[in-house]
């Protein structure tokens, strides 16, 4: 069993109207989580004055993201042990906010 860690920052410069809706973002990452082959076993999510964050907790690890809409700015963190995400994950990921 591979049980290095893989630690990935994703930070994104986005003018998207996502940036202020949460229940968007999690329906989305849940999306993008749920086609990959991590699992999801639990989330957690707080609204901040001007953004907000959200933790995806899951069997490899976690995915975390905070939102600066005032700021054009998503910063994305996915943590995973013994599993390297594929690019296709990125891809995914990177669109959430681009769209």
């Amino acid at each position: 069993m591979d049980s290095r860690g893989y630690p990935f920052l994703i930070n994104i410069e986005t003018k998207s109207k996502k940036l202020n809706d949460d229940a968007t973002l999690k329906k989305l990452f849940n999306k993008i989580l749920d086609n990959s082959s991590f699992t999801v076993v639990g989330f957690l999510d707080k609204k901040f004055e001007g953004g907000g964050g959200g933790v995806f907790l899951l069997s490899e690890s976690h995915l975390s993201y905070h939102t600066y809409p005032e700021n054009g700015y998503i910063s994305i963190n996915l943590y995973t042990c013994g599993k390297e995400p594929s690019t296709s994950d990125f891809k995914s990921i990177k669109s959430i906010c681009i769209q």
